[in-house]
């Protein structure tokens, strides 16, 4: 029977052969999150769209009231009067006995403490500790709540007679505390810290008698006040200021404050007096003219538009509500599928990537929710212009390329303008800025230069503000301060992409042109290793990348990526250079060794070059060039050596053959000919422009015969551009040169493996 935690596992278990990045449910999944999010983020129904403000010129048809409704008030003025009337509200006050000590509660503590004295006295006579005697205990105990033992401790010298620094005595000092706590001080003690009474007067509820007013709120004390007046009156009697604390902490033990806050009454009164404020000014009658075309909109017609702007929408049904949700999935449905068929027909290899399309998705996301935070900040301020949306494009030129960047803030800047309202106004200036910014970071060739799209963004987005503040005549000061909001708009925005690149490079693990050519840096631990354990392959790999680079660019494939691609192909060479012809300089280790054998170390550099790779966690787009750059080819030399040896015996070429797989795409097909071509051109004796480009035409031939660029797109018109490409970078290589007598020495045959 199968455990609860293994039915757990099936219950989750995705289905045999479930792939994420290609799957079609997932890719729907993605849609359909992305739509019903945004939608969310529109607003809601708005029956006036032109934005209104005190000043402002209403450029619409005259607005005639299609019902009547009632005029409220502004909100700050309402909350005001809500305050005001808050203030105005006395606070209540229950009243309890009239005196807050008594003198039977001190006379008690005092007799309880002349008792304790008095045995410890006669402890102390007999040697048995006195105060620290054991049997005290349980007195000093219930003493303690009110008084320290170091201050039971000054009052038992003072019982004894024995404090020299003051002439009072025991009963003294009990007279002065009780004196000081006489009945007539301690009338209207209130029981909260006077400083907080807003009003100048208190209500007072005695037992459950009807609330009365009371006097000015001078007339009560609170109990700071009270021991202040205790302490006066002690300073008479007690002279020395030790004793005077510790009389204070006694009377403080006592006080019983007689007038206790009663907030559930006072909130009670406060609520009764809001309820009693109308928040309305008048009323709008049906038919009634709002506001005329280009009438200047003064407060009392602001509060008019505001108010049926607001009844309006409380008449909305359920069935209204619906259509309008209906509207707004509509509209964010229209988007996303023009997105959508930009991507199946113009940039497939996104389509096709589900971990792509989240990660477009959560870009689109990100800046509608900056657009949707923009409307619930209410500050004076045009905080509309500090959507980010630039850092979506820069980080899309950067990731992708420019042309889906810019189609993506098409998008973009259609639905920042949606969700405030139909705003085209900042949809043109984010456009403007987001533009340029592109423009400036589409040759990107270190992180650094993405700073540089501060000033383009800065110029765009100022341009385009003042285009419309003039158009719109603007105040100067309003056109200055969004041009300021524009600029800090510019400054952030490549701070926040340089910061998000990071995250989504190593998040959907995408490898940018940034990343290559970091990576072809010679400073790279495994290219130093390269070029110092086997120097032969480091100058080969070099040459590749010249040649891969070159016919690259011919066929518009990713050219970076195909000369970086060259420089970490043969990194497995390095655990054993001394078997590969280009690091040999004398002896040649395989000429004692079987064929099967020295294949098999050959072969082996694959291997460990992914090893490599992938322990200095190399991109796999970089990884996937160690394997592909041979392909499924066969070790040719080893395998005739082998059938050589063998003469009659009939030898498979299974184990001679790298294990592949073939070139998937155009930059690992250039490099693999590139492999093949530099290396076979180095064994050209006495090179010529048409024995180089036999030996080119030989070399594409038999790759294409042998069917190793099947299934890496490259056309027969990209072969033929390569091929150009090559002749041009090897011609200047192998030009003639002139030979010296000592050179004609130290050639020698080169081998291809």
């Amino acid at each position: 029977m199968a455990t609860a935690n293994e039915n757990r596992i099936k219950f989750f278990h995705l289905p045999e052969g479930f792939n994420f990045k290609t799957s079609k449910t997932a890719k729907l999944l993605i849609g359909i999150i992305t739509i019903i999010v945004i939608s969310l983020m529109l607003p809601s129904y708005k029956n006036i769209d032109t934005e209104y403000e005190v000043g402002t010129i209403w450029s619409k048809e005259d607005l005639i009231a299609p019902f009547s409704f009632p005029i409220y008030k502004d909100e700050v003025d309402y909350e005001k009067e809500k305050l005001d009337a808050k203030l105005s509200v006395n606070p209540v006050f229950d009243e309890q006995n009239k005196s807050s000590i008594t003198s039977d509660s001190l006379s008690i503590f005092f007799r309880s403490l002349s008792g304790v004295f008095r045995d410890a006295s006669e402890l102390e006579k007999n040697n048995q500790g006195g105060l620290k005697s054991s049997r005290l205990d349980k007195q000093l105990g219930e003493l303690g709540s009110v008084l320290s033992p170091e201050d039971i401790t000054w009052l038992y010298l003072l019982y004894k007679k024995e404090n020299t620094s003051t002439v009072i005595t025991f009963e003294q000092f009990r007279n002065a505390v009780e004196n000081a706590a006489q009945e007539n001080y301690y009338n209207n003690v209130i029981n909260i810290s006077k400083d907080s009474l807003k009003s100048s007067k208190i209500s007072v509820k005695k037992e459950n008698v009807k609330v009365q007013l009371s006097e000015d709120k001078t007339s009560v004390i609170d109990k700071n006040e009270l021991m202040n007046m205790m302490t006066e009156r002690l300073r008479n009697s007690v002279k020395d200021s030790a004793y005077i604390v510790i009389a204070k902490k006694i009377l403080s033990a006592f006080v019983r404050e007689n007038l206790i806050y009663n907030k559930e009454l006072t909130d009670l009164e406060i609520q009764n007096k809001i309820e009693k404020i109308p928040n309305t000014i008048g009323i709008v009658k049906g038919n009634e003219r709002i506001v005329s075309k280009h009438d200047p909109i003064n407060r009392a017609t602001k509060l008019k538009l505001d108010s049926y702007k607001k009844v309006r929408l409380e008449k909305l049904g359920v069935e209204d509500y619906f259509v309008q949700y209906v509207g707004k999935v509509l509209t964010v449905l229209i988007l996303a599928l023009l997105t959508a068929f930009f991507l199946y027909y113009i940039r497939r290899n996104i389509y096709d990537n589900n971990n792509m399309l989240i990660l477009l998705s959560s870009l689109i996301i990100l800046v509608s929710f900056i657009a949707f935070i923009s409307l619930k900040i209410t500050v004076n301020a045009p905080v509309e212009y500090l959507i980010f949306v630039s850092v979506a494009s820069i980080l899309l030129t950067i990731l992708f390329d420019s042309r889906l960047s810019f189609y993506i803030t098409i998008i973009n800047c259609f639905l920042v303008a949606s969700i405030r309202g139909g705003d085209y106004t900042i949809a043109f200036v984010s456009f403007c800025g987001c533009v340029l910014a592109i423009f400036s970071v589409q040759d990107i060739k270190n992180r650094s230069q993405i700073f540089r799209s501060f000033y383009f963004m800065l110029i765009g987005y100022s341009i385009s503000i003042l285009a419309v503040g003039l158009d719109k005549t603007e105040d100067t000061s309003k056109i200055l301060v969004q041009i300021l909001f524009g600029g800090i708009n510019s400054m952030l925005s490549p701070i926040i992409a340089y910061g998000l690149l990071i995250f989504y490079e190593r998040t959907f693990k995408i490898t940018t042109d940034l990343t290559l050519l970091e990576l072809s840096d010679f400073n790279h631990p495994l290219l130093k290793e390269l070029s110092s354990k086997a120097p032969g392959t480091f100058h080969h790999s070099i040459v590749m990348g010249n040649l891969s680079e070159a016919a690259a660019e011919a066929i518009g494939a990713n050219s970076t990526l195909a000369r970086v691609g060259c420089y970490y192909h043969d990194i497995g060479k390095t655990l054993k250079p001394q078997y590969f012809i280009e690091n040999q300089l004398d002896h040649n280790k395989h000429e004692n060794l079987n064929p099967n054998i020295s294949t098999k170390l050959i072969i082996s550099h694959v291997k460990d070059g992914i090893e490599l790779a992938k322990k200095y966690n190399l991109p796999q787009e970089i990884v996937d060039f160690i394997p592909m750059h041979h392909g499924t080819t066969l070790v040719s030399y080893f395998f005739h050596k082998a059938k050589f040896n063998a003469k009659s015996e009939e030898i498979s070429d299974y184990i001679y053959r790298y294990p592949g797989p073939k070139p998937q795409t155009k930059e690992t097909g250039i490099v693999m000919l590139a492999d093949a071509i530099e290396a076979s051109t180095r064994a050209i004796e006495e090179p010529t422009p048409q024995k180089i480009e036999n030996r080119i035409d030989d070399v594409i031939k038999a790759r294409f015969m042998e069917g190793e660029l099947d299934e890496c797109e490259l056309t027969f018109k990209d072969l033929t551009k390569i091929k150009q490409a090559f002749i041009k970078i090897l011609v200047g290589i192998h030009h003639h040169r002139i030979k010296y007598p000592e050179q004609k020495k130290l050639e020698f045959k080169s081998k291809v493996y």
